[in-house]
């Protein structure tokens, strides 16, 4: 099965201008949407502001501190056990867990009851067109100088926004952030180690 196009959207901090890029394996198709008006972005918020709202928007907006994200989903799973406590369907290119949410949830401007993770992303799946939904996030963006959505965005964290082709997910658009935190997937379960085999020692020099 062939790699999806995964578009990123970078925003800067200093000017909400969102550009849609392709960046996977095929050739790269940018798609530049309007600019926006100019907003002064507020740097992320302390781990103890954070922790009044929903973890899960924190993750999807990236708002999450370096120190929670490596146990993020475990922290899930005790805040929301009824919507992270089973996968609903896993994906295998690229790796992705689907779970369904009870209750919709909020974020970047858009709602959406289904929520994807994958090794350093998590996405929400909202029913649309790309440009409907990017229009939904600019102005989100605009309109919004206090909320999780105005957190500035730096070399480890981007906003990311795709169409979805995965079964399943047709005509729908995954938008969340990404995290580029080197050797944390979070698709790897601390509670699994013990399963894995470990990795193979180094031949010793013979000596004759």
């Amino acid at each position: 099965m062939p790699s999806p196009n995964w578009n990123s959207l970078a925003c800067s901090a200093a000017l909400y201008a969102c550009v849609l890029s392709v960046h996977a394996q095929a050739p790269a198709v940018p798609v530049v949407s309007k600019p926006t008006s100019a907003a002064t972005a507020r740097p992320a918020a302390p781990a103890t502001e954070i922790e009044d709202i929903d973890l899960l928007v924190d993750a999807l907006t990236c708002r999450v501190p370096d120190a929670r994200y490596a146990a993020l989903m475990q922290q899930l799973r005790r805040e929301r056990p009824e919507d992270f406590a089973q996968a609903y369907r896993q994906y295998s290119s690229p790796p992705m867990d689907l779970y369904r949410l009870q209750n919709p949830i909020s974020a970047w401007g858009n709602t959406a009851d289904t929520v994807l993770i994958s090794a350093n992303r998590v996405t929400m799946a909202v029913v649309g067109g790309l440009d409907e939904v990017t229009n939904k996030l600019e102005s989100a963006l605009e309109k919004s100088s206090d909320s999780p959505l105005s957190a500035a965005l730096d070399d480890q964290h981007a906003l990311v926004i795709f169409e979805a082709s995965q079964p399943g997910l047709e005509g729908s658009v995954l938008v969340g952030c990404e995290y580029r935190m080197e050797g944390v997937s979070l698709l790897d379960d601390p509670d699994d180690a013990w399963r894995r085999q470990p990795a193979p020692s180094a031949p010793k020099p013979h000596t004759p």
